[in-house]
């Protein structure tokens, strides 16, 4: 059975053409999800995303999605020695830039797409390579013990997930107590473009499945059990980074401390 069927670690020190041929029983550092817990939508979305990944660096939405993830990013209050993941993290930028600011920590990222994440262990270079973990798999499966990261990344990802409730009680399952989460989306309730937008997606892309008002996202976060929950961005942007005109929102909220 191929690898676009298998939750796997890469280990960095391997080149995108040597993750195609891993031998993953005799393979040390591969982490192999099972797969009665890999939906038949999880594999057409990574089918879909496999395609996307060849050429996702190099159109003017790469621009947008760097311009957003340091919005995002922004939001944190990061230590040295932190630990943050990325989900949904695409080719890595995001990671690479959270390894940068972390000189004692390190950052990870997850995606459902082999591709995606074959293409983010190539981008790292080899000053960051002891600081980054990319590992392929579902936002609503992921492969980390509970109380394991300071903060957790979502930007420009959570509309594909066709089970949002499941991935964000996820994320708040492997968040530390006290945790931070920050979650960047557009934002339908701000502009008729953004709803058509949304709509023609549904019609159009295999892997969209929504976008959610500012409302919604705010509820959703409290209903999977974040405290906190803080709305602290909601605007429009007009030719910015790449883009025409874009609604977006960033959310805050925090795992629960007993303290």
């Amino acid at each position: 059975m191929g690898n676009d069927f298998m939750g796997i670690r890469w280990p960095l020190n391997q080149s995108p053409l040597q993750l195609t041929s891993l031998s993953y029983p005799e393979q040390q550092d591969v982490n192999v999800k099972s797969l009665s817990r890999v939906k038949p939508y999880d594999l057409e979305n990574q089918k879909y995303f496999d395609r996307w990944a060849r050429d996702y660096d190099n159109g003017r939405i790469s621009e947008w999605f760097q311009y957003t993830q340091q919005l995002a990013i922004g939001e944190f209050d990061l230590k040295r020695d932190a630990k943050v993941l990325d989900v949904g993290c695409g080719t890595g930028h995001a990671v690479l830039r959270l390894a940068s600011l972390l000189s004692e920590g390190k950052a990870f990222g997850i995606d459902i797409s082999t591709g995606m994440v074959a293409k983010a262990s190539a981008n790292v270079p080899d000053a960051l390579r002891q600081r980054i973990e990319f590992v392929q798999a579902s936002s609503d499966c992921i492969p980390y013990t509970e109380n394991q990261f300071d903060h957790v990344l979502c930007t420009n990802s959570f509309h594909h997930y066709p089970r949002s409730i499941d991935s964000l009680r996820e994320i708040r399952r492997v968040l530390k107590p006290g945790g931070q989460i920050v979650i960047l989306e557009n934002a339908p309730d701000l502009s008729w473009y953004t709803r058509a937008w949304d709509w023609f997606l549904k019609l159009t892309e295999k892997g969209h499945i929504r976008y959610y008002t500012s409302a919604e996202l705010g509820e959703l976060l409290r209903e999977a059990g974040f405290a906190r929950a803080r709305l602290c961005h909601l605007r429009n942007e007009f030719l910015c980074h790449g883009k025409l005109y874009a609604s977006i929102q960033v959310w805050t909220g925090y795992a629960p401390d007993p303290k």
